[in-house]
């Protein structure tokens, strides 16, 4: 699975090395470059073995094209006033700001959390892949 690097170029220490993961390319550009995949510039790409988990995309500042969509059908509030969807598959979803309005959550790109149990009041549970863009209905 192929990560973009947008902060900066790939270099030791700047990307994550789980166990049982292998590296298997790194290529660094010149200089930034457009990326059609991610629609935005980028400074060189690590390919996986296999896909990493969200914790190191975010802590590695790594994007990864988002190729498969998940339709979310707004259910309503938990009882935490968390915002619990369903997707077409029958899985449920949260957003966990109960601060800010739904349609903010929704618009700046919050990301999903399965609930545990997949039941309307179950504890948020493991973030939605990375690779995984949830559309609103």
């Amino acid at each position: 699975m192929r990560y973009y690097s947008t902060q900066r170029p790939v270099t030791p220490g700047s990307f994550p090395r789980p166990d049982g993961n292998k590296v298997l390319e790194i290529h660094n550009y010149d200089s930034k470059t457009y990326c059609e995949e991610l629609g935005r510039e980028v400074w060189g790409y690590i390919d996986y073995e296999k896909p990493l988990a969200r914790f190191d995309l975010d802590s590695y500042e790594l994007s990864v094209p988002q190729t498969k969509t998940l339709h979310l059908r707004y259910l309503g509030e938990d009882s935490w006033g968390r915002y619990v969807y369903e997707d077409e598959n029958g899985k449920l979803w949260k957003l966990l700001d109960c601060c800010s309005p739904r349609e903010v959550c929704e618009q700046r790109g919050d990301t999903p959390h399965s609930s545990y149990g997949n039941t309307f009041d179950g504890e948020p549970d493991c973030s939605m892949s990375a690779h995984i863009k949830p559309e609103y209905q």
